[in-house]
C-alpha cells in the first residue's frame, strides 16, 4: 500500500501527497542533526533530574538508555515530593468540575519501581487532602507487604531506605493574613490515624518533620508513640513546630537517645522538657514561632533554673530563636538560656530599645548571630535620633562573640564602619545598600581618638570607601548587598 500524508506547502496550505518511503528516509537521514545530551556526565544528569517532578522524571527516562539508568539513581530520589497532582488523573465531578484524583495503579507501579531507592518523602498538600490520604494508605500497604514473609516480587524492598519524612499541613484555610480573621484547622481524625500508621511502618527514620499539625492535647500526647518505639536509636533530627496552639509539653523528646537537632515551638516545652533536653545529646534546639503560633504575650517562658541545669548537664547545647510571620512578631525570651542566634523573618518588625537591651542582658556572652531577614514593609526616618544605629552599635560592642550580623533597617555609612570596628569576632556582615545613608552623623565620642574620628569621617563619604574599609578589617572582599542579593541570603 502506498503511503500518503498531509504536508504544508510554501503558501502555508495543507495538501495531501503520496510519500516515497525510501526518498523520505534518505532525505531525513541527511538533514537530521543529533544532539549530545545523552552523553552528559551522570552527575550532571542526576542534578537536572532532581529538579523534575515524578511525571517529568518518567518522561525524561524514555529519551535514551543513559537517561533511563539515571532515572533509577538513588540521588534523584532523595526527596519524593507528594503534592495535589502527584501520580493523579483527572476525573469529572458533577458539582466541582474536573479534579485531580490519585491513580492507584500508577502509584503502585511507581512505588514498585523506585520504592526501594527512595530515601525521603515530603508531603506538601494544598487543597486535596484526600490524595495525600490515599497515597499514605497505599504506601503503608506496600510497606506492610514488603515486610511479609511471602512478599510479592513487585512489593519487595519498597521503602526500606526511607530515612526522612516531612509533613507540612496547610492549617490555614483563609487567604487573609489578619490574625483576627485567620481560621486554623488541625489534621486530626482519619488523617492523623493514617499518618501514625505510616510512621509505624518506617523503622529507619533519621529525620522527621511534622509542621503545623495543630492537634488537640489528647492527640498531641500520643503523636510520637510509634516513632518513639521504632526509631528511638535512629532519629537524629526532629521538627514538631506547632503540634498544638495551646500549652502542651511534648515529653516524647526524652525517648530519642541520639537526637541531635530539635525544632519545636515555645508552647510545646516547659521545665520538664528542658530537663529532658539536659540529659540528652541534643546539640541544637530551635525555638520556632511562625504565623500560626500564638503571640509572644500569651506564651510563657521556661524558668531560669531549668536553663541553668541545661548549661550544667549539656554544655554543648546551642539555642536558636526564630520568628516567622507576615506581620509584626516578637520572640519569647528564655532567661539564662544559651541562645546563640536570633533571627526575625518578619517584614514589619522594627528594632526596639527594649528588645536589644533584653538581648544584651540575657545573651551577651553566647550570642553569635543576629539579624532581620526579608525586606522591610515599613518606613524609617532619616533622623539619627529616630533610627536604630546606636542600638546596633551597642549590641555589637556588648556581644563579644557576635560572628554574623544582618542589617536591613536604615543606617548611615558611619554606623556601618562603627559596627565592624565594635564587633571583634564579626565574620559575616550583611547590609542592604538601599537602606544606607551617605552620612557621618555620629557625635564625637570622648573615648574616640582624633585619628578614629577622622577615619570615620573620611571613609563614610562614599559607598566605595566604606566597602574598602570594611574589607580591610574583615580581611576579605566585602560589599553592600542589593535587595535581590539580600533576599538570597534568607
Amino acid at each position: 500500500m502506498q503511503k500518503a500524508g498531509w504536508k504544508i506547502d510554501q503558501n502555508d496550505e495543507a495538501c495531501y501527497i503520496d510519500i516515497d518511503e525510501e526518498e523520505e528516509r534518505s532525505t531525513d537521514d541527511l538533514e537530521r542533526e543529533y544532539s549530545d545530551w545523552n552523553y552528559l556526565p551522570v552527575n550532571l544528569l542526576e542534578e537536572v533530574f532532581s529538579y523534575l517532578t515524578v511525571k517529568e522524571k518518567y518522561y525524561a527516562s524514555l529519551v535514551c538508555k543513559n537517561w533511563t539508568d539515571v532515572f533509577y539513581s538513588p540521588y534523584i530520589w532523595n526527596n519524593f515530593v507528594i503534592d495535589d497532582r502527584t501520580l493523579t488523573r483527572t476525573k469529572y465531578n458533577y458539582y466541582s468540575g474536573w479534579q485531580y484524583t490519585i491513580d492507584h495503579a500508577r502509584t503502585h507501579t511507581c512505588l514498585s519501581r523506585v520504592g526501594p531507592i527512595i530515601r525521603g518523602i515530603s508531603f506538601q498538600p494544598l487543597h486535596s487532602f484526600n490524595n495525600i490520604f490515599q497515597f499514605m494508605t497505599i504506601l503503608s500497604w506496600c510497606l506492610d507487604r514488603s515486610q511479609h514473609p511471602k512478599c510479592e516480587p513487585e512489593n519487595k524492598d519498597i521503602g526500606k531506605n526511607i530515612i526522612s519524612l516531612s509533613y507540612d499541613f496547610p492549617c490555614s484555610m483563609s487567604q487573609c493574613d489578619d490574625r483576627e480573621n485567620l481560621k486554623l484547622f488541625g489534621t486530626g481524625g482519619e488523617m492523623l490515624r493514617t499518618l501514625k500508621i505510616l510512621l509505624s511502618k518506617l523503622r529507619k527514620l533519621q529525620t522527621l518533620k511534622l509542621t503545623d499539625l495543630v492537634l488537640e492535647r489528647f492527640e498531641a500526647n500520643r503523636l510520637l508513640d510509634e516513632i518513639a518505639e521504632n526509631c528511638h536509636f535512629t532519629l537524629r533530627h526532629l521538627n514538631i513546630v506547632n503540634v498544638t496552639v495551646v500549652h502542651c509539653p511534648i515529653l516524647h523528646i526524652g525517648c530519642f537517645f541520639n537526637l541531635q537537632v530539635l525544632e519545636i515551638s515555645p508552647q510545646n516545652i516547659d521545665d520538664d522538657v528542658i530537663t529532658l533536653i539536659a540529659d540528652s545529646r541534643i546539640a541544637h534546639l530551635h525555638l520556632v514561632q511562625n504565623k500560626h503560633t500564638p503571640t509572644a504575650i500569651s506564651l510563657s517562658c521556661c524558668s531560669g533554673k531549668a536553663w541553668r541545669i541545661v548549661k550544667r548537664d549539656n554544655p554543648h547545647l546551642k539555642v536558636h530563636l526564630r520568628v516567622e510571620s507576615t506581620n509584626c512578631g516578637e520572640f519569647v525570651f528564655q532567661p539564662e538560656a544559651p541562645v546563640h542566634s536570633i533571627v526575625y523573618r518578619t517584614p514589619k518588625t522594627k528594632i526596639s530599645p527594649e528588645t536589644i537591651l533584653r538581648i544584651i542582658d540575657n545573651y551577651k556572652t553566647t550570642l553569635t548571630s543576629f539579624g532581620h531577614e526579608l525586606l522591610p514593609k515599613f518606613t524609617s526616618s532619616k533622623s539619627f535620633n529616630s533610627r536604630c544605629d546606636s542600638l546596633l552599635v551597642l549590641l555589637a560592642r556588648e556581644c563579644r562573640q557576635l560572628r554574623k550580623l544582618v542589617v536591613r533597617e536604615k543606617v548611615s555609612t558611619s554606623t556601618v564602619l562603627l559596627l565592624v570596628r565594635s564587633a571583634p569576632n564579626l565574620k559575616d556582615f550583611c547590609v542592604r545598600k538601599n537602606a544606607v545613608i551617605l552620612r557621618c552623623d555620629w557625635p564625637k565620642n570622648p573615648e574616640w581618638s582624633n585619628d578614629m574620628h577622622d577615619w570615620i569621617r573620611r571613609n563614610s563619604k562614599s559607598y566605595s570607601l566604606v566597602e574598602n574599609a570594611v574589607s580591610e578589617i574583615l580581611g576579605r572582599k566585602w560589599s553592600f548587598l542589593s535587595d535581590k542579593e539580600f533576599k538570597g541570603i534568607c
